[in-house]
């Protein structure tokens, strides 16, 4: 993949992409990532007429050209749960974690998945009548960024009105307005781009701010059906989500270099599905993003990433 900014206005971004088949597109998007032009003449523009590869190609190309400019030009145009640059600074911030505050965060998915496979003694949930066996249990996953450690911070907080009198790791969530949830879901994106266009180093900053509950899901013909979900703080993306199918947990301290591995095929999953070779720490084998999995299934030039006994990358 390659991809060129061709210009910028007041309300978008200009792009020429050039897509792993050497087809051309060029599109235009907003700040916010949404896309307001896109078009090719190496694919039928009908859906209904492309091939699942095809399909593929221009989702990619979208996909590519959404990182590009968050990577260029510092705008937050990748959706959370899908930005490598986030995905890997929560690896970096559980790796952070000593045991007790790993329990204390993760504990629950450790119980249930310790009873999924026998050794346990109680679920940490019970699984809705609905879902379908077995189902896929998750975590959602938000950061918080203290703007007191960074020059970088403290502009973006005060750009984005945010009170940063105190660090944000002392604020209780719960006496936030949801404006205010919404100003810092802005800011965490806004700083995530920045730090990456600055090379700034963002492991003294980021923290886990917050979890969800533990809830599951499971498939439903081309998609992932949501049963009873705990998603607050509801004005936020998360910035990840854990999706595990039953594994066996064996301790603690497994547990928690099991989900460096998984977050490192999450960030592997992001790059992947825009048709970018994967930096080599994220060069790894194994179930990341339930759906990127399904893809390596169905689309033919994905290789089995998701199979641990499959080849490693080239």
């Amino acid at each position: 993949m390659d991809g060129l900014i061709t210009g910028e206005n007041d309300e978008r971004v200009g792009l020429s992409v050039i897509d792993n088949d050497d087809v051309e597109h060029v599109i235009e998007m907003e700040f916010d990532g949404e896309i307001k032009y896109h078009d090719q003449d190496g694919y039928p523009d009908e859906p209904a007429n492309q091939t699942d590869e095809e399909s593929e190609r221009i989702r990619q190309a979208r996909l590519f050209a959404r990182y590009n400019v968050f990577v260029e030009r510092g705008y937050d145009t990748v959706p959370a749960p899908k930005n490598p640059v986030r995905i890997d600074a929560v690896r970096q911030a559980i790796n952070e974690m000593d045991r007790a505050e790993f329990e204390t965060l993760f504990g629950d998915l450790y119980q249930q998945l310790e009873f999924e496979e026998g050794s346990g003694t109680s679920p940490a949930m019970t699984v809705p009548p609905e879902a379908t066996d077995p189902c896929i249990y998750c975590k959602n996953i938000y950061l918080g960024i203290d703007p007191l450690e960074t020059d970088l911070g403290t502009q973006l907080a005060s750009k984005h009105d945010l009170d940063v009198t105190q660090s944000a790791a002392e604020i209780d969530l719960t006496d936030v307005s949801v404006h205010e949830l919404e100003s810092w879901g802005a800011f965490s994106g806004e700083f995530a781009a920045q730090a990456t266009k600055t090379e700034l180093d963002p492991s003294d900053t980021v923290y886990i701010d917050e979890t969800s509950d533990l809830y599951v899901k499971y498939p439903a013909g081309a998609q992932l059906a949501v049963v009873d979900d705990h998603l607050e703080p509801a004005a936020r993306e998360p910035d990840t989500i854990i999706e595990l199918l039953p594994v066996d947990p064996q301790n603690l301290e497994y547990f928690k270099s099991f989900i460096d591995h998984y977050l490192r095929c999450q960030v592997r999953d992001s790059f992947v599905e825009m048709g970018v070779h994967p930096p080599e720490a994220f060069q790894v084998l194994g179930m990341g993003r339930f759906m990127a999995a399904r893809g390596y299934d169905y689309i033919d030039f994905y290789p089995e990433f998701h199979n641990p006994n499959a080849e490693m990358f080239d």
